[in-house]
């Protein structure tokens, strides 16, 4: 009996072993590596914290790395020269580089609805009063140049009235109107929620000033893109399914903004009742507004950031989203 016990125990270890093989031959394979470029934490970059959090990376396949550049020119740079595989930035930022011959294509939009607002202490009541103070933009060219010039001009005001400083993100735009360094800023959400809640308000907005726009749209570096089609595939996928989560799942939705921005909840809220629901900002088949995406262009040419117009198969290649819609 003895001698039987210990040759079924062999057996079962034989057999445990064997069945054990093929499982380590089919062990999951390694994730991709991916470096994504954003410019800050911000409402506007809601699907990639999504993506990140929830495992929709993961579930591609995919070890996304988040890079915040603190700019737009920053981001651009990272990804034009690969340090970053691709990222995310104002359509105009990307419309410029891809004019000036940078090797980035735009692949899909993000966010479509232009969300600057134009906040100022209690004590600006009017144009009239902000008439030569001090006010914060990103940049010169950029879209809260452009928009803060087409809210001045329907107010008979012009860039010169203002004395400009600039920084690239708007955690540091409120942080200098919080201050009192300044007396305006172009802040975006949850940034411009913040300040009205703490007593300052909108003079105007960029969203009744600049309709018909697509603020912020992926873009990627196209030698990356070309030898590595699937994995760019990938990330869109994984980031249109952060978007049709956003809209199914608003608590979990709104914890990965107060995570990401350090947000109140109250003011998470907010931001996600305006984006998800009243502005239905993120396009959850990634279909580009390509009349949007072109009346960037158009502003960015009656400003002067372009001589000409460009054609929107310059800028913009729609088949990396349309495989991911797939």
């Amino acid at each position: 009996m003895k001698f039987a016990a210990r040759s079924i125990a062999a057996v079962l270890c034989a057999t445990v072993l064997a069945v054990g093989i093929p499982a380590a031959r089919a062990q999951t394979p390694p994730l991709t590596p991916v470096t994504f470029a954003i410019i800050s934490a911000n409402a506007s970059e809601w699907p990639v914290f999504i993506a990140k959090q929830q495992g929709f990376f993961r579930d591609e396949g995919l070890d996304v790395s988040i890079v915040s550049a603190s700019t737009p020119p920053n981001v651009m740079n990272a990804v034009a020269t690969n340090a970053a595989n691709l990222g995310d930035t104002g359509s105009d930022t990307a419309i410029a580089a891809i004019v000036h011959g940078l090797a980035v294509k735009i692949v899909a939009p993000v966010f479509t609805t232009n969300p600057f607002v134009l906040v100022v202490p209690a004590s600006i009541k009017s144009w009239s009063d902000l008439r030569g103070k001090s006010v914060v933009l990103a940049s010169k060219q950029d879209v809260t140049a452009m928009s803060f010039a087409a809210m001045a001009a329907k107010n008979h005001a012009k860039m010169d009235d203002f004395s400009i400083t600039l920084s690239g993100d708007s955690s540091a735009r409120y942080a200098a109107l919080s201050s009192g360094n300044v007396q305006g800023a172009m802040l975006a959400q949850p940034f411009d929620l913040e300040a009205e809640a703490n007593g300052m308000h909108a003079l105007d907005t960029s969203y009744a000033t600049m309709k018909d726009w697509m603020f912020k749209t992926v873009f990627v570096n196209s030698a990356w893109a070309a030898a590595n089609r699937p994995t760019a595939v990938k990330v869109l996928r994984a980031l249109r399914s952060a978007i049709r989560f956003g809209y199914a799942q608003r608590e979990p939705t709104v914890a990965v903004l107060i995570e990401a921005t350090h947000a109140s909840p109250a003011i998470a809220r907010s931001t996600y009742d305006i984006d998800f629901g009243t502005w239905h900002a993120f396009e959850p088949d990634l279909k580009m507004n390509e009349r949007g995406l072109l009346n960037v262009a158009r502003a960015q040419v009656a400003f002067g950031v372009l001589t000409e117009m460009p054609k929107i198969g310059d800028i913009y290649d729609g088949s990396f989203a349309a495989a991911a819609a797939r």
